[in-house]
């Protein structure tokens, strides 16, 4: 029988600080390694997803796609509060061997919870409507919610324990597996049922990879002063992560809710076409932000000045690696539509520019937990993320009834608010100078979007017309990519040598 005792291991408490030094003292190259293995991990991900939604999109209708688009935010929700920040606790808590114990036994707990509810919810779903599909899809997606939560603690260790190399094959093999199941259950089965089976084949699969990356399994203890500490800072992530993906999932819930579900269809087509960009950027930035900034605090002189500087060049370069994928993505929005999912999804290419920007105004909010976080500052952002999802629900409500390119345009300027409370609580909370990071923007990555945009234009006005749109995007995508870089550098340079910003 569990229950919560007092914890006496209190030596084990003390020497915690000193397992945190001792994971992040970690030299450049040993950094470098890890972003590897995590960009790695993140690329396969991404390839495997992109082409399972590019096999969903030929052989589900909008409408089908529509109620598995509607049904996965609402499930997504839901697996933020199963998983309960377990993976952030256990990075911040470092490799304590009673640590993992206890967090991996109260995610144990709240998968079991959520699932439980999940069952319920599709049995009354199911004798009040008699809609069998999608009680079964309800039910489905309830069965993800245990081997999430539980993966969540176990992600973290392996990220605590600084075990990049097996927690990126891990990672690996279970999109694989996820890939594999949802081409061979759609060819099967045809209906959105088999992408919420595939997810659960791929989350079994991540959890039983890393539990064997770990070498252990939980034993079920908890104790008072620990469960105090979890769920306070649980309370914070959760509440920040659940109302981030409110505002994330807004766009197609309240497009399903006001436009039907074809439109929620096209909507969250065109959300995943700009998330192939924003994952594969987002993930590795949120992770070698814990790794940076927890270094960067833990210089004995200064930790905050040091966290500070560190989120200058942290952000600096973030910024100069996110505007040309996002502002490319853009500008060949028609191409990328017509060669992942058909023609018949061509009312998504016309939003895809402005989620674009959105994700672009939104990038430098990647580093608010780690940053926050590390200087004990993290209770400041959960009341600043309550105000941005209100003024991007509210904006989402009104304006969403006029259609898809009006959403996407007032997302913008939604994501521009969000982006100036950022700005305020990193430069408050966390010593980061955004004067310094605005002149390194202007200075450096306008400049050289600017010099990008012309020449995609360019190549745009005078090739289309005589040569395959294939042959003109590839085209556009290298020579941009190649001013982009040239002009960059050169500014870097220039900068440099002229001494206008503190680069290094």
């Amino acid at each position: 029988m569990l229950s919560p005792v007092e914890d006496t291991n209190i030596e084990s408490r003390r020497n915690r600080a000193e397992s945190i030094s001792a994971g992040t003292r970690r030299p450049i190259p040993a950094i470098i390694s890890g972003g590897t293995w995590i960009v790695t991990a993140k690329i396969v991900s991404l390839m495997s997803q992109i082409a399972t939604f590019f096999v969903a999109a030929r052989m589900l209708r909008p409408v089908e796609f529509g109620y598995y688009a509607f049904g996965s935010a609402i499930a997504m929700l839901i697996v933020v509060m199963a998983e309960g920040g377990w993976a952030e606790f256990m990075m911040k808590a470092g490799d304590e061997e009673d640590c993992f114990d206890q967090v991996t036994t109260l995610s144990l707990f709240s998968g079991c919870l959520f699932t439980a509810t999940g069952a319920i919810a599709a049995a009354v779903l199911y004798a009040f409507s008699g809609d069998e599909s999608q009680s079964a899809l309800l039910a489905l997606f309830s069965c993800w919610m245990l081997p999430a939560a539980l993966t969540a603690a176990y992600d973290g260790a392996l990220v605590a324990y600084g075990r990049l190399g097996p927690r990126a094959i891990v990672r690996i093999a279970g999109e694989a597996s996820g890939l594999i199941a949802a081409v061979a259950l759609l060819y099967l089965h045809g209906y959105a049922s088999a992408l919420a089976a595939a997810k659960i084949v791929c989350q079994l699969v991540l959890l039983i990879g890393s539990i064997y990356a770990v070498k252990r399994l939980p034993r079920l203890r908890l104790t008072k002063p620990m469960f105090a500490e979890v769920m306070a800072f649980s309370r914070q992530i959760v509440g920040n992560r659940l109302v981030v993906f409110l505002g994330s999932y807004s766009g197609t819930l309240v497009v399903g809710s006001f436009l039907g579900i074809a439109d929620a269809g096209f909507y969250r087509a065109a959300e995943r076409v700009v998330a192939v960009v924003s994952e594969l950027l987002g993930e590795p930035a949120r992770q070698l932000s814990w790794v940076v900034f927890r270094r960067a605090h833990l210089q004995a002189a200064a930790p905050e000045r040091s966290v500070g500087r560190a989120g200058v060049r942290f952000l600096l370069t973030l910024i100069a690696l996110a505007a040309p994928m996002y502002l490319g993505l853009a500008q060949i929005s028609d191409a990328v539509v017509r060669l992942l999912l058909g023609e018949v999804w061509m009312p998504a290419a016309a939003i895809i520019p402005f989620l674009c920007l959105r994700q672009l105004l939104l990038s430098p909010g990647y580093i608010n937990e780690a940053s926050l976080s590390v200087v004990g500052n993290i209770r400041h952002r959960l009341p600043v993320t309550l105000l941005n999802v209100a003024v991007s629900l509210a904006v989402v409500v009104m304006v969403a009834r006029f259609g898809l390119r009006a959403l996407a345009i007032a997302q913008c300027f939604t994501a521009a608010f969000a982006l100036a409370t950022a700005i305020g609580l990193q430069s408050k909370f966390a010593g980061v100078d955004w004067r310094e990071i605005s002149k390194g923007a202007t200075l450096l990555i306008a400049p050289s979007s600017l010099a990008m945009l012309v020449t995609v234009g360019l190549v745009r006005q005078y090739f289309y017309e005589d040569w395959p749109w294939q042959t003109v995007v590839a085209l556009q995508i290298g020579a941009g990519a190649l001013v982009y870089a040239t002009v960059l550098l050169v500014a870097v340079g220039l900068c440099r040598r002229l001494h206008w910003l503190a680069l290094e």
